[in-house]
Order: C-alpha cells, then structure tokens, then sequence
C-alpha cells in the first residue's frame, strides 16, 4: 500500500500537487503568523534530515524519444514516522487555509525509484491522482 498527500492545485494535467510545494509556499508567506511558520518550517526540516530526496532523474520516463517528468512520490504503507509527519503538516496547512487529503493505493504504476520509505512511481489508469 502506498499513501500519498495531495491539494487541489494541478502540477499537470490529470495530477494534483503534493503537499511539500504548499508548506514551502507557506513557511514562505509573509502574511501569515511567525508562530504557524516555524511550525512549518520545523517539518520541513524534519522531512530534509530524514527523507531521501530522489534526483530529478528519478521522475523522468521516456516516451517518444523525449524524456517527461511523469513521476510521482508516494509513501510506503511501512513509513510510519513520515506519514505521522505528513499528518502533522497536513494540519499546519490546513491553518493556512490549503486543503490536503490522503489518497492511497495498492497499484502507484511503474515504479521509478525506490527507497525504505518512498517511492516515486508512474502513475497508471488506475491510480488515484487528483484531488476529489
């Protein structure tokens, strides 16, 4: 099983953005209070030290003699601490006013890169992408 956190904004046509692009818009955002930032901030660091960050190859997939970053990242079922986090920032963007919901599916598509918590994966027919 692998978990992943979306919002309603598009990265491209028929796949919703994750959640790390709006807590960086928000731990950015002026606007908002110092308090809630640092709270976002203090999880994105959490994420930096302890989730790999797959290079952008990782995400590409050939198709026509052109390469296309078709990839997505999903959470591993097993990844408890980096679901409970995501939970976490899930909330603090929720205070921001950014909606985020967890889908979760058994079948991520072709799977691109691996590691013991993440993979990022080619999305399939089948596989939940867009925010409902």
């Amino acid at each position: 099983m692998y978990v992943r956190f979306i919002t309603p904004e598009r990265l491209r046509a028929g796949v919703s953005a994750g959640l790390f692009g709006a807590a960086y818009d928000c731990r950015d955002d002026e606007d908002l209070g110092e308090a809630l930032r640092a709270a976002i901030r203090l999880e994105l660091e959490w994420f930096g030290e302890y989730l790999p960050r797959p290079d952008e190859r990782s995400f590409l997939v050939r198709s026509r003699k052109v390469w296309w970053p078709d990839g997505i990242c999903w959470f591993r079922a097993e990844a408890r601490a980096m679901i409970a986090h995501a939970f976490a920032l899930r909330a603090l963007l929720g205070e921001c006013g950014v909606l985020v919901t967890k889908v979760s599916t058994c079948r991520p598509g072709q799977i691109l890169y691996r590691d013991a918590w993440q993979i990022v994966a080619k999305p399939e027919a089948a596989t939940p992408t867009v925010w409902c």
